[in-house]
């Protein structure tokens, strides 16, 4: 049987959660060494100015002081407070620190304001030594910036009620969009400067190659980026062509690109965002979801032993141009390497009964297909009730929580709500097909438990499929895009959260158990035949809730 960490079986009633005031030390260690490193920077700025330059008011910074002299100091004032809560936390805190998703949010936040200070600083001491000669791509950083505003006040939104002002956020961007550039590194700094006006942690500015490097993160594996017609017009801000619309017959065929990453073999093939996919090897792609489109782009997994490398398979893809043409590409597919998330093993129960244990350790692409395999496996060595570990799964790709959640749902069943500004016309995210399984189901969750591991508990709970056991979840469940701006770097935004399907906000609350331990299974079935009869009383069926 499970492990019960010494604790009571026993339902856990409604309570207030207690915030955690205090930081993880790890976090703190972090942050300390950002900290660091802005401290060298500054002082290797001092360093290479050259002698005898005097540091002017500069106009843009001044607040009854020189510009550059206000910034440095300010910068300063928060570099020693930062020294001295760290200097309180390692003496006069000696007792174990509990990570909590506001503490590590205000740290994130806290240390974010201090980078941007002690940047504004920095250029513009450097402004000082180069005499303000701007660069030939000084225009261009303007234009970035403008892009950035656009994207910010078409797409952002305030998930956590951080108090995001609009009028205020227009103050700051006129001021910013007439500020002198020296070159497009400077625009960066000033990028910075506005998104930490969002107070948001998790909004950020990424460099040209820092964005290089996220792009490796590729699901389809062949460098798509793909959604149904509404995700395509809601992401893109492109109206479709007439007739080919969300819930159009034209429409419903295959699936869009919604964005390639340059240089990977979808790219090099020369398919272009707005194509359709119609056509894999000849099968139609007709009521396909994106995410079953995808699957098959990935094919054949590397062995973990590293057979296989440098093979490849090619595809054949019909396409239709966004003009309504069509054409067949063909683009070769590299077989990748991909170490399996899920773990399983068959345990014995009281009076012969079979538990089948699934450990989910994170939502890579083949968390669903493992999964399933999984739970195909254990049903077959005779398991009549299954567990689903998602103890220290910190999430991955919500994609794959999202199928992960399905398998286990029935036809119609809503797996979450989403929220936000680009996020209001979102169709409701919903199971579809029978579910593989109707077996008892435990989750069982801790606090670090987060994003989509709570998407999953949640709608598993919110649809009276399982139970949860163990510890309140850590409570992450902002929804981020990726927008690439037009000089290859990228913007990381927030634009809206999640919400189970009964309506509890996952985001910073997290999830509370129904048990702080493994329940018998006599428990876990008086629990699921409650959670049905509340939900036939004081509710209509969640299915296809907006």
């Amino acid at each position: 049987m499970l492990a019960s960490e010494g604790l009571l079986v026993k339902p856990v009633g409604p309570r207030p959660r207690q915030k955690a005031v205090v930081i993880a030390h790890a976090s703190l260690q972090r942050a300390a060494q950002q900290l660091h490193s802005l401290r060298l920077q500054i002082g290797g700025v001092f360093a290479s100015a050259r002698p005898g330059v005097v540091l002017k008011a500069n106009a843009d910074c001044q607040q009854d002081d020189s510009g550059t002299q206000f910034a440095l100091r300010r910068a300063a004032a928060l570099l020693a407070a930062v020294v001295l809560q760290l200097g309180g936390v390692g003496g006069g805190a000696a007792h174990a620190f509990n990570l909590a998703s506001v503490a590590e949010d205000r740290l994130l936040e806290f240390v974010r304001q201090v980078g941007v200070r002690v940047d504004s600083a920095v250029e513009a001491v450097k402004d000082v030594a180069a005499q303000g000669a701007p660069s030939p791509d000084a225009a261009e950083g303007r234009e970035l910036i403008a892009e950035v505003c656009e994207v910010v006040e078409s797409s952002f939104s305030d998930a956590r009620g951080a108090g995001f002002d609009r009028e205020a956020w227009q103050r700051v961007k006129e001021k910013a969009l007439a500020r002198p550039l020296r070159d497009r590194t400077a625009a960066y700094g000033v990028i910075r400067e506005l998104l930490a006006e969002l107070h948001d942690p998790y909004s950020r500015f990424v460099t040209p190659s820092e964005f290089a490097s996220m792009l490796k993160y590729d699901v389809s594996g062949v460098g798509l980026n793909l959604g149904t017609a509404e995700e395509y017009a809601n992401k893109t801000g492109q109206q479709l062509p007439e007739g080919r619309g969300a819930g159009s017959e034209a429409g419903g065929e295959g699936v869009w690109v919604v964005g390639l990453i340059k240089g990977l073999a979808a790219d090099a093939a020369g398919l272009q965002q707005g194509d359709q996919l119609l056509e894999l090897d000849g099968q139609r792609l007709q009521g396909q979801s994106p995410f079953a489109v995808a699957s098959l782009l990935q094919g054949q997994d590397q062995a973990e032993d590293g057979q296989g490398l440098g093979e490849s398979a090619t595809l054949r893809l019909k396409v239709r141009r966004f003009d309504g043409s069509e054409r067949e590409v063909t683009l070769q597919r590299p077989v990748r390497a991909l170490q399996s998330p899920v773990s399983s093993r068959l345990e014995g129960g009281p009076g012969g009964d079979k538990v089948g244990v699934i450990r989910l350790a994170s939502f890579n692409a083949r968390a669903q297909r493992d999964t399933l395999a999984a739970v195909q496996r254990l049903q077959a060595a005779g398991a009549s009730r299954l567990v689903l570990d998602l103890r220290d799964n910190r999430g991955g790709l919500v994609s794959e929580g999202i199928e992960v959640a399905r398998l286990f749902l029935d036809d119609g069943a809503l797996v979450v709500r989403t929220e936000g500004k680009a996020r209001a016309s979102a169709a409701p995210i919903v199971a579809q097909g029978p579910a593989v399984t109707t077996a008892p189901l435990v989750v069982l969750v801790n606090d670090h438990t987060a994003s989509a591991s709570e998407i999953v508990a949640g709608a598993l709970r919110d649809n009276c499929r399982a139970v949860l056991a163990g510890k309140r979840t850590y409570g992450k469940g902002l929804i981020q895009s990726v927008y690439e701006l037009s000089d290859g770097s990228g913007l990381v935004l927030t634009v809206g959260k999640y919400v189970t399907p009964s309506g509890t906000d996952i985001d910073r609350e997290g999830l509370l158990p129904d048990f702080r331990s493994a329940p018998s299974a006599e428990a876990v079935e008086g629990a699921l035949r409650a959670c049905r009869l509340q939900r036939n009383v004081a509710a209509p069926a969640l299915a296809g809730r907006p």
